[in-house]
């Protein structure tokens, strides 16, 4: 991917959110932004330093830092100084600038988007289903759009891109609400029995919602073919085309950008409801394995406070009897009772044993052994010695078992062959899959030689011919194969 360079510079405009001051940057860009929601574009230092006392962290700031940071804000592009004439009463005032001070633009769309993340936890995330519906309209205009205007189809595009990323933006802030530490200690609290029922029926509907709505809408997505879908992108690009751009956006691949952009937004709908990897079906999965997590750690919940209640009584005649014990002895043998051992070893060893009764006591056993190493680096194992054992009738076994296959393979193979002729279509017999493997071995060597000659693994030399241009049908015992119509000639003696 090819960036321009102006992507590639720093802005400049973003220092001073993590400059040495930049509480005071801070504070100064937020009255700038305040005040221009109010229509109070151009602020002079008097009223800037006023708002800034009313709060308790700078009381002590003075008119001289004041001047020093609106300077630095200015030097980073943030604000833009306005020579205010009206307070120009001597060459001494004018030499001392008295300015008024303007927001830019690019400063004001930062700020707004630090708000914006300030209020981001603040968010009511939810699943929405009306922009199901609102998508699954709008789909069902996609088939008119030569019937309406280049302003009604950029129109049309705008509202289609805004319910489906706010589909995908609402789903994951909900979704990932139940991810995390936080969402885990909620899940484990007793205040979450009360309100789980609520829950999970909340998201039993919004999955019932989703499936419903997201076959229609596949539906319409796989009833439109391709072609249909790029005269739609091209009606769509060519209506954002009509749009009166500043000129500033308008780099030398603009349109091409733009159009790769509608192109991609167009996929990415497709990929959301489409298919059996669709996104719409990733939710729904991520959604019931909510569902469950919800419904265990409920029940968990539920069998820790039953088991809390079942065993107050049993604890409190427990320490009614600690209680009654004459001294600590007694005390100990009432916990060796109660609690059993407290310093035990167990030992287990995976040996057979003689029974598998799970009710006969380790003392009705007879023992086990087990050898135990000693744990020293310097410690090897006595290696018994042994002679090798003579393989030689074994072998010979093998070999002759070996050489009697391949004597019976080579028969059935040279039964194939009649007059010398290997006739690929003319065979009616399924070829079990070591024969084919010889078959196809001697078509692949003769293939790959420059005049189509080749040599058996028993001695015997062919040629290939091919018969036209057309395809055989091979019957195998696993099935059909479908080669070309080959004809293998066998030179010399002849088979059959």
């Amino acid at each position: 991917m090819a960036f321009q360079a102006a992507l590639l510079e720093s802005i400049s405009q973003t220092k001073y959110l993590s400059a040495d001051n930049y509480i005071q940057y801070r504070a100064i860009m937020r009255i700038f932004y305040l005040e221009y929601q109010k229509m109070h574009y151009q602020l002079d230092k008097e009223t800037i330093l006023v708002q800034l006392h009313e709060d308790t962290i700078f009381a002590q700031y003075s008119p001289e830092q004041l001047t020093v940071d609106l300077d630095q804000l200015v030097n980073w592009k943030n604000l833009t100084p306005i020579q205010d004439p009206h307070k120009v009463y001597t060459v001494a005032d004018f030499k001392n600038r008295q300015f008024q001070y303007m927001m830019s633009q690019i400063a004001l769309e930062i700020e707004r988007m630090t708000i914006t993340l300030e209020n981001l936890h603040t968010r009511t995330a939810g699943l929405s289903f009306s922009a199901f519906r609102r998508i699954h309209d709008a789909l069902s205009t996609a088939t008119r759009l030569d019937e309406l205007s280049q302003k009604e189809i950029a129109a049309w595009w705008q509202d289609l891109q805004e319910d489906f990323s706010r589909l995908s933006q609402n789903h994951q802030d909900y979704l990932r609400e139940f991810y995390g530490p936080t969402a885990e200690k909620s899940m484990k609290s007793t205040s979450f029995i009360t309100h789980k029922q609520r829950l999970i029926r909340y998201l039993e509907e919004f999955i019932q919602d989703l499936q419903s709505s997201s076959a229609q809408i596949a539906a319409q997505l796989e009833a439109i073919p391709p072609e249909q879908a790029e005269h739609i992108v091209r009606l769509v690009h060519q209506s954002q085309l009509d749009l009166p751009r500043p000129q500033s956006e308008q780099s030398p691949d603009w349109k091409t950008d733009l159009l790769k952009q509608d192109k991609g937004v167009w996929q990415s709908l497709v990929h959301w409801f489409v298919g059996e990897n669709s996104t719409a079906n990733q939710v729904m999965e991520v959604t019931n394995e909510i569902i469950r997590r919800i419904v265990q750690n409920a029940a968990l919940l539920v069998q820790m406070q039953n088991m809390g209640v079942s065993k107050k009584a049993e604890i409190r005649r427990l320490l009614s009897l600690f209680g009654q014990c004459k001294d600590l002895k007694e005390a100990h043998r009432l916990s060796s009772q109660v609690f059993g051992a407290q310093e035990v070893r167990h030992f287990c060893v995976n040996a057979p044993r003689d029974t598998e009764r799970i009710d006969i006591s380790t003392y009705d056993e007879p023992p086990m052994e087990y050898a135990v190493q000693p744990r020293v680096r310097t410690y090897k194992p006595r290696i018994d010695k042994s002679s090798f054992s003579d393989k030689s009738e074994d072998k010979k076994l093998q070999r002759q078992l070996i050489l009697e296959e391949q004597h019976r393979l080579r028969r059935l193979v040279e039964g194939y062959i009649k007059d010398g002729v290997l006739d690929f279509s003319a065979m009616k017999t399924p070829l079990t899959p070591d024969i084919r493997n010889i078959f196809l071995s001697w078509v692949a060597a003769a293939n790959l030689s420059q005049d189509h000659r080749g040599r058996t693994e028993y001695g015997q030399t062919f040629s290939l011919k091919r018969r036209g241009d057309g395809n055989c049908r091979l019957p195998c015992t696993d099935g059909i194969l479908t080669m070309p119509d080959y004809v293998l000639v066998f030179e010399g003696k002849a088979y059959g």
